[in-house]
């Protein structure tokens, strides 16, 4: 049996750090919506034991979340495990957008259709917090407002789809280094972050856009600073970093400008730069 399945990157439109939990974690309170930036995963069952190939060969390792969450997923079920992957990339690495989260959750998804959804939604679920805070957000597949360390997931699947341009500057910020460096002086633990729900086809990005860790890695790095002025000359209504960065996104009115941008922005700096769109469930 075989099942491809895609795995989308994210963006973070809002993200407050509320304060360090005893185990390293961090409370959270983040927006993230899904954009249609994919990985491809290939699940084949059969055979004995797990096997990952990537065209990426570096990524192919042990500690690759998609293994992970298949020896989750099978100690769940309490079977051997039976079943390979291939990994097809296309998210940066370690820049902001979750591809390592959302694959993990991709692996739980198809294994689960490929054996005739033997695990219930809430044990996925259980699962998906256990591998990594982003990835109970990816399971559920639509723009949500998580809390607590990111597993605590409220869909807002009637939030609009916004239009994007991703801009990463080719090199890797790591998740843990940036989290490090955020002072902690100047969060609240008693304080309860809300946001206004926009209507559907409304966004208040002057109220919303904004990322707590933005400034630890603007500080290490001026070159994001660069970035964010240059979405911002090309049109962009609102820019940001994506959480722990590298990767800034800027939002554009419409498709078509989202595409102009980045063409203008290609010839620059030699950057990466991907024009996207987010997705509903």
């Amino acid at each position: 049996m075989h099942l491809a399945i895609t795995a989308p990157a994210k963006v973070n439109l809002y993200l407050r750090i509320l304060a360090r939990r005893d185990d390293g974690y961090h409370q959270l309170a983040t927006l993230m919506q899904p954009v249609d930036l994919v990985d491809t995963l290939l699940v084949s069952l059969g055979g004995a034991g797990l096997s990952l190939k990537c065209d990426r060969p570096e990524l192919a390792g042990e500690d690759n979340l998609v293994l992970a969450a298949a020896r989750a997923f099978y100690h769940e079920l309490g079977r051997p495990a039976e079943a390979s992957f291939e990994l097809i990339k296309r998210i940066p690495v370690a820049a902001g957008l979750g591809g390592g989260s959302s694959d993990a959750a991709a692996a739980l998804m198809a294994l689960n259709v490929l054996h005739d959804r033997a695990l219930e939604p809430g044990v996925l679920a259980r699962l998906a917090a256990g591998l990594g805070a982003d990835v109970p957000f990816f399971l559920a597949g639509c723009t949500a407002w998580c809390t607590g360390i990111g597993d605590q997931v409220e869909p807002w699947s009637d939030f609009p789809v916004l239009d994007y341009v991703l801009v990463n500057p080719r090199f890797a910020l790591s998740t843990a280094w940036v989290y490090q460096q955020f002072d902690l002086q100047w969060t609240n633990t008693l304080q309860t972050i809300r946001i206004k729900r926009p209507q559907r086809n409304t966004a208040p990005l002057d109220k919303l856009l904004f990322n707590d860790l933005e400034s630890v890695s603007l500080r290490e790095h001026p070159v994001l600073g660069q970035i964010k002025a240059s979405l911002s000359e090309a049109g962009a209504v609102g820019c940001l970093m994506s959480g722990s960065g590298p990767t800034m996104f800027g939002v554009f009115a419409s498709s078509a400008q989202s595409g102009e941008a980045a063409h203008r922005l290609r010839r620059q700096g030699g950057w990466w730069v991907r024009s996207c769109q987010g997705v509903r469930a």
